[in-house]
């Protein structure tokens, strides 16, 4: 199979090279049939970081696109030029430079939708899907277009809520597998809850079902964003009589290219009464 549109082989271009295809859907055709795709211009400057050589865009490929040019790139999340929104995926291979090694734009279709996906066959700029830092900012994002993930067809992991956990213990840290889940926390003694190492998409709801103080820290100790601070490290309910109903969300988000845990509290009062709480400052 030729790298992409052609070209290895040719007195003057380049070497010949193979290529071994990748198939990211999975499940039977009536599942596929569903899929959405569209034609669109995928940017010469387009690049596949992790490929040998870059300009050439293998299948998994997240794209967004340019709100300048309306052009797809590969999909960057902390960015602010419109490709930090998922907007397609490739599902064949692509070259983004023509025979002279000069970058071409191209007409080619993606993937926008409802489509099942083999996680571990996607590629967030070049670099495998599973274990990349916006591993879970990505799940949300496919999740909300309504592609099915082969390791999380019910979509626990995008974020949306949709399960709970009871916890009965006094230390709890929380991992990025978790993510969805409103937690609740019924000990009769005081509980710290520490939230995983910081990840955009990650989010958890916590509940205080116990009358008994509640501590949520971060893991880095300097990066939540409460109380009029931006680099807060935990947060305490400590009002004796009023910890029963507190509740913290906490979503890790960019701002700007810098990461953030941003934390939702409940209105006061809540409770039988007026809660107060304790910013922890880095």
């Amino acid at each position: 199979m030729s790298g992409g549109m052609g070209g290895f082989g040719v007195a003057g271009v380049g070497a010949e090279r193979s290529v071994t295809e990748s198939e990211i859907l999975w499940g039977a055709d009536q599942a596929r049939n569903a899929a959405l795709w569209k034609s669109a211009v995928i940017s010469g400057t387009a690049r596949d970081d992790a490929n040998s050589p870059t300009t050439i865009l293998r299948p998994g490929l997240l794209l967004g696109k340019l709100d300048s040019t309306g052009e797809y790139e590969e999909w960057d999340a902390d960015v602010a030029t419109g490709t930090q929104n998922i907007a397609g995926i490739l599902d064949a291979e692509l070259k983004a430079q023509d025979y002279d090694a000069t970058n071409a734009d191209r007409m080619f279709r993606v993937l926008v939708g409802r489509a099942p996906l083999k996680v571990r066959k996607l590629l967030i700029q070049g670099a495998a899907f599973v274990g990349h830092a916006d591993e879970y900012l990505a799940r949300v994002q496919l999740a909300a277009a309504g592609f099915v993930l082969d390791d999380d067809p019910f979509g626990y992991k995008s974020g949306k809520m949709l399960r709970t956990a009871t916890v009965t213990g006094t230390s709890d840290t929380l991992t990025a597998a978790e993510t969805g889940t409103t937690l609740f926390y019924n000990n009769a003694a005081a509980v710290a809850v520490t939230l995983p190492t910081l990840q955009a998409g990650l989010v958890y709801e916590i509940f205080r079902a116990g009358d008994e103080e509640i501590v949520v820290s971060s893991a880095a100790g300097n990066d939540m964003m409460f109380g009029n601070d931006l680099s807060g490290s935990s947060i305490t309910f400590t009002t004796a009589g009023n910890h029963l109903g507190a509740i913290v969300r906490c979503e890790g988000v960019y701002v700007g290219t810098t990461l953030k845990w941003k934390v939702t509290l409940p209105p006061a009062p809540f409770g039988t009464g007026t809660a107060t709480l304790t910013y922890g400052i880095a």
